[in-house]
């Protein structure tokens, strides 16, 4: 990657602009690889004016994975302008995911060794990105089984959910790792069925009737469609 020309910018569209370039830089390479100096000569400019945007390679790493947070849920969010079912709708979220990281394999990997890491600061932006990440399925709970947020919500659907991701980073990091032996149409459907059985055994725990629904639907979206 060539280091773009070096330019007089805004101070915020210049933070944007390195910002952006981190994303494509640490989607390669792990961000524990890649010293100041590197991304200041791909970026074209002096450590010195880096280290203005950005005090530590920590406070550097840590603004990409919330841009690349939030370009995640951007493209897992659903596409309202297109009719789909809830398994339709999950689906398509799960498949961005995969798509998404399949891009930046090298970077999730990385974050995924990151999470049990030194640097406080890169652990805390990972666990904030996880609540966000629970606080969304329990919204597509609580749509899945026709209730309000509050009629699903409580500490067992968070721990659930939180299981469920964190069997989402491990069945990802075997795939991207191996990248051959599990087709990705696999790793959809191992993360799609373990997330309906997640929802589907909390009615064994928590008897309201949105927990039920919740249950009931989660089983008819995980049994096999008929063959014709």
């Amino acid at each position: 990657m060539s280091p773009p020309k070096s330019t007089r910018l805004p101070h915020d569209e210049r933070r944007q602009q390195l910002v952006l370039l981190g994303l494509e830089l640490l989607g390669h390479t792990p961000h524990d690889q890649v010293s100041i100096g590197e991304i200041a000569r791909a970026a074209g400019i002096s450590k010195g004016l880096l280290y203005h945007y950005f005090p530590t390679k920590s406070d550097f790493v840590v603004a990409v994975l919330r841009a690349s947070r939030d370009e995640l849920e951007r493209r897992m969010a659903p596409d309202l302008s297109v009719q789909l079912s809830a398994g339709g709708r999950l689906d398509a979220s799960i498949d961005a995911f995969l798509a998404y990281v399949e891009d930046h394999a090298t970077g999730f990997l990385a974050i995924a060794r990151a999470r049990a890491g030194d640097d406080e600061a890169i652990r805390a932006v990972l666990q904030e990105g996880r609540r966000r990440r629970v606080s969304r399925m329990v919204d597509f709970a609580a749509a899945l089984a026709g209730a309000e947020r509050a009629d699903v919500e409580s500490p067992a659907m968070d721990a659930a959910i939180e299981g469920w991701l964190s069997f989402c980073e491990g069945v990802v990091v075997h795939w991207l790792a191996g990248r051959r032996d599990l087709p990705r149409t696999d790793v959809l459907h191992l993360l799609r069925q373990n997330l309906l059985a997640v929802y589907e055994s909390l009615a064994g725990i928590d008897s309201r009737p949105a927990i039920t629904r919740l249950a009931e639907a989660s089983s008819r979206l995980a049994a096999p469609t008929p063959v014709a």
